[in-house]
């Protein structure tokens, strides 16, 4: 019986009466859930012991659990004080998308490509949590964890040092506790050790943890080879955001982490499938932020075996197919164009590179699709209360959208594009979604 794992403290493991009884539930497999949910009748015919007997051990079972669990589940009123905070990210317009900023009592992830600024808005929440109540602050200090190199503190110094009012206000560096994580050995002893002993002497003072990035280590040390693994995978990431959750609400703070990203390319299948909507991929393309087009030309790929026929379910690019017509338009109309070097090139002898976002000039039309996915799946994903989407692309540059082309002088198409910068809320406990356009200054991450 497992009644030593159940209820260690249990008495009736030592009580002389029953020791018979416990001898013959060990031999019949009867557990404890059995005597909790069965009648004292069949339970007395599985362990072939009289019913009387089974009665009264079933009774002070009973009792026992009460004794230890109900007053767990009984009600209590939480004081505003105890609840959720939230602090500012720096920026009006994002704490406005955010319904304030950056809460507590919680896990919130930042996920996207590379580039798109994930460790630059990390860096900015490390120091406006510094910032008093009357800031929209917290007036607390932050640890930082790093997985892929040390903090990069030249960075910080230019945010503040393109604040000043930041230095007034005595947000600093030395508010900011910071170690790197080698692997995920060192990863797993930092989170569950030291992290807890550091908010513990410094209770009440920490506000922020930062790990920055949470899955990269976990990517490439976990084994996912069989099926055994895959659920030792599952439990080991159980365990971590519960710990992070656990700290998170016992030291009022934030956990703010950034996720790395993977593919999840269209499967071909020559049978058609219809999935159900209680389906993982089904839900997917509004877990991790896809467009409506994305999710509905993927579930029509799956319905028709491979071959959706209808590629106007996914939106067009405007802005190639702009920059596609005026590069037509220069070549036709035969420009010159002005060099610093060469004097004038004409059209015909000119060679214009690919646009940085892989977009080839011969086509009408590209065909907008989403196939990125933060990593560790479902599993980590239900202990998320905030997940923010950091995207990057290209749109057409302000010369092209104003139809100025002919005022071009150079040879490189890639400045006819500019970088486009969008946080998309995909799902949150706090705020509805939602998104808006940013871009990365030297202040960190402000809005377009």
């Amino acid at each position: 019986m497992d009644l030593y794992d159940e209820l260690p403290e249990s008495k009736l493991l030592c009580d002389e009466e029953f020791s018979y009884l416990l001898e013959a539930v060990q031999q019949s497999g009867v557990c404890v859930v059995d005597f909790l949910t069965l009648t004292s009748k069949e339970l007395a015919r599985l362990v072939q012991r009289s019913i009387n007997e089974v009665f009264r051990f079933q009774q002070l079972l009973t009792h026992e659990y009460n004794e230890k669990y109900l007053d767990m589940c009984e009600n209590s009123s939480i004081s505003p004080d105890d609840g959720p905070k939230y602090f500012t990210t720096a920026d009006v317009a994002i704490d406005e998308l955010l319904s304030g900023g950056i809460f507590t009592h919680g896990i919130t992830e930042i996920f996207g490509e590379s580039s798109t600024g994930k460790s630059q808005l990390l860096m900015q929440l490390a120091l406006s949590v510094q910032l008093s109540e009357a800031e929209g602050g917290l007036a607390g200090k932050c640890v930082y964890i790093t997985t892929e190199g040390d903090l990069p503190t030249q960075r910080l110094e230019s945010m503040l040092s393109s604040r000043p009012a930041y230095e007034k206000l005595g947000i600093s560096q030395s508010n900011i506790f910071t170690v790197n994580c080698n692997d995920l050995i060192n990863q797993e002893h930092i989170i569950n050790v030291q992290l807890p002993i550091l908010l513990e002497r410094s209770r009440g003072a920490i506000k922020l943890v930062i790990v920055d990035s949470i899955s990269h280590h976990l990517r490439v040390e976990l084994q996912n080879k069989s099926f055994r693994e895959s659920q030792e995978n599952k439990n080991y990431l159980d365990k971590m955001a519960e710990k992070l959750q656990i700290l998170a609400h016992d030291y009022s703070l934030a956990v703010v982490v950034a996720n790395q990203v993977g593919d999840k390319p269209l499967v071909n299948s020559p049978v058609a499938h219809k999935a159900q909507v209680t389906d993982y991929d089904y839900q997917l393309g509004w877990l991790v932020g896809w467009r409506n087009s994305t999710i509905l030309y993927r579930q029509m790929y799956s319905m028709l075996g491979g071959n959706p026929n209808n590629d106007e379910i996914l939106s067009d690019d405007e802005d190639y197919m702009l920059i596609e017509k005026m590069m037509e338009n220069i070549n036709n109309r035969g420009y010159e164009f002005s060099t610093q070097r060469e004097g004038s090139v004409r059209p015909e002898n000119m060679t214009f590179e690919r646009p940085p976002s892989g977009f080839i000039n011969r086509q009408k039309k590209k065909r907008k699709f989403d196939y990125h996915v933060p990593n560790l799946g479902l599993t980590w994903s239900n202990h998320v209360s905030t997940r923010i989407l950091l995207q990057k692309s290209f749109k057409a540059s302000t010369m092209i959208q104003r139809g100025e082309a002919h005022l071009y002088r150079g040879d490189d198409s890639a400045s006819f594009w500019q970088v486009k910068r969008i946080m998309k809320i995909v799902y949150s406990t706090f705020v509805k979604p939602g998104q808006i356009a940013y871009q990365i200054t030297k202040r960190g991450i402000e809005t377009a």
